[in-house]
Formats: C-alpha cells, sequence, structure tokens
C-alpha cells in the first residue's frame, strides 16, 4: 500500500517530537609503548534523527516482534540511516540497536538500554 507523502508529515509532524542522536561504533586497536594492544571503541555521530521514544515490556516487544527479541524500548521514526548494533541516544542514555523494522509509514527500531534500564 502506497502512504501518500502528506500522510507521513502529518504523522511525523504529531509524533516525532524527541531529537535523538544515531551513533555508530568503530574499534580501533593501539600499541603501547610495551607492545600491548590495547582496544578501544570511538563513537561517532551518524545523523540526528525526530522520532516517537517509547519505553515497552520485554513480554509485549516479543510478542508483537518475535520471541528471540531481546529489546526494552522502541522508536519510530520517519527514515534513518541507522543499522543494527548503532548506538541511539536519548536524554543522554545509550541504547543498542537491536533491529530495525520498516513498513510503509515508518520504521520501528527496537532498542536495549545499555547498562540496564534502572543505570
Amino acid at each position: 500500500m502506497k502512504i501518500p507523502n502528506e500522510f507521513k508529515q502529518a504523522i511525523a509532524n504529531t509524533f516525532y517530537d524527541k531529537e535523538l542522536k544515531i551513533m555508530t561504533t568503530e574499534k580501533e586497536e593501539i600499541r603501547d609503548e610495551e607492545g600491548c594492544v590495547i582496544e578501544s571503541e570511538k563513537e561517532t555521530l551518524k545523523e540526528t534523527i525526530m522520532g516517537n521514544f517509547q519505553f515497552s515490556t520485554l513480554e509485549k516487544l516479543q510478542e508483537e516482534y518475535g520471541k528471540e527479541m531481546i529489546a526494552d524500548c522502541i522508536v519510530t521514526c520517519e527514515d534513518t540511516q541507522a543499522t543494527v548494533d548503532d548506538i541511539l541516544v536519548y536524554l543522554d542514555k545509550e541504547y543498542e540497536i537491536k533491529s530495525i523494522v520498516p513498513s510503509d509509514s515508518h520504521k520501528t527500531i527496537l532498542l536495549y538500554r545499555r547498562g540496564g534500564l534502572d543505570e
């Protein structure tokens, strides 16, 4: 089904009210002065998007998206360049992108809070 662009824009203007940062992680290996390899991660900003952020229960997400899914939040947005394993930042908290589910009018991003929800 083809969704008209005007309808997509109306959805975006109504629901996509949170600014979200998509970060990508690059691994680096550095040798110290003794020759030991030290691994580090460098996060760089991939894009900033507007979306609708929702906390949810694992059970509800597994029922809707599959029993193998480990996620505790979702974001819906018009479009994104995000990929699985990128990091989404919202309110200074980091969430690992576990899955991206496209639909006719939007994309749903399933997230898992790094370090747990109570951190």
